[in-house]
């Protein structure tokens, strides 16, 4: 499994309108093949910005099918109006890295 993490910049004053549109939306990325996990955090530190994490069961499931498939569109739809600026997207692996003891 990995994580897709995707920080995101909501335009100020929408953000309740941008978290009952996430949850509402939620369900459609939820059906995706390979779709495992979707969560929404707010960011503590920047008003207006959250991180949503997708786990997916191998990165070709975001990558290559979600972007195909009939839940893209529906999802982007329903969320990327109240983006104030595009999405930083980065995908990890599932599990953590081993300790430096470990490494070394």
């Amino acid at each position: 499994m990995i994580y897709e993490y995707a920080y995101l910049y909501i335009t100020p004053g929408r953000e309740e309108e941008f978290e009952q549109a996430l949850l509402t939306a939620a369900p459609i990325l939820e059906s995706a093949e390979g779709c495992q996990s979707v969560e929404l955090h707010r960011d503590v530190e920047t008003e207006g910005a959250y991180l949503l994490r997708v786990g997916w069961a191998t990165l070709e499931h975001h990558t290559e099918r979600f972007p195909k498939s009939e839940q893209a569109p529906r999802f982007a739809e329903a969320i990327e109006h109240f983006f104030a600026k595009e999405p930083t997207l980065r995908h990890f692996e599932a599990g953590p890295v081993g300790t430096a003891k470990a490494d070394a």
